[in-house]
């Protein structure tokens, strides 16, 4: 009977394969979080640019005179959900 000859395959090159290719997934999350947080960072004044670009950012607020309201004002928020001060008239 003709003997068979075995493979010899050499460890290290067989650990290194085996090695980056377990890590391959650990590198992609990797880079995927800090794809995430580049973009976070860079959508992060997008909306108020936005709002303030369609007119749905509310202005500052100024004191009222007391006295161009009779009635007295009132402290609430308006239609758009901006804080502002309405005379109720009496």
């Amino acid at each position: 009977m003709p003997k068979s000859k075995a493979k010899t395959v050499k460890s290290s090159t067989l650990f290194r394969k085996d090695d980056f290719a377990s890590w391959n997934f650990v590198i992609f999350l990797t880079l995927s979080f800090v794809l995430l947080v580049i973009v976070l960072n860079a959508m992060k004044g997008v909306s108020r640019d936005l709002r303030s670009k369609a007119g749905l950012a509310c202005p500052q607020l100024a004191l009222p005179k007391a006295e161009d309201c009779t009635g007295g004002w009132t402290y609430k928020r308006d239609t758009n959900g901006c804080l502002a001060f309405f005379c109720e008239n009496k």
